[in-house]
């Protein structure tokens, strides 16, 4: 999945940048040799489902567990995840950083990153960013959506 000239790279980067240790919980659906009424195939699992795995043997800093969505229904509830394919990246500070679908071409690099980072504990902000995060009173959640390019 991952061209191996990439994953040389990635795992020198992580060589060098990972700090403490990063779990990755990734929550998927097998495929159903029968048609289930109702159930709609996970057009991605199987591909996510790959690049995860690449991307654990890369560096023993990564845990990774894969969850089958129906079976796993407390973890999932547990990090908040409702729909699949999902990845769950959460470094020492235990602090969930989830993807939903499948982080491919420009996303994938943001992805790498926030591994690094959730492996560090902290992200480096611009000062003024910080200052006025710092003003919040609440929990915010933030949601990104993006397309394929």
């Amino acid at each position: 999945m991952i061209p191996l000239r990439e994953q040389e790279y990635i795992k020198q980067k992580f060589a060098s940048e990972l700090v403490g240790p990063v779990r990755i919980d990734y929550f998927t659906q097998r495929a159903s040799v029968l048609y289930v009424p109702g159930r709609e195939e996970c057009a991605f699992c199987e591909d996510v489902r790959q690049m995860v795995v690449e991307l654990a043997a890369l560096n023993d800093k990564i845990r990774l567990t894969v969850h089958e969505f129906s079976e796993a229904r407390e973890a999932a509830s547990r990090l908040k995840v409702d729909r699949i394919p999902a990845i769950v990246i959460r470094g020492p500070a235990n602090r969930a950083i989830k993807f939903y679908g499948i982080p491919s071409g420009n996303e994938f690099p943001g992805f790498i990153e926030s591994i690094v980072d959730a492996s560090r504990g902290k992200v480096d902000l611009a000062p003024e960013t910080a200052r006025r995060l710092k003003k919040l009173k609440e929990n915010v959640s933030i949601q990104v959506l993006v397309t394929p390019t």
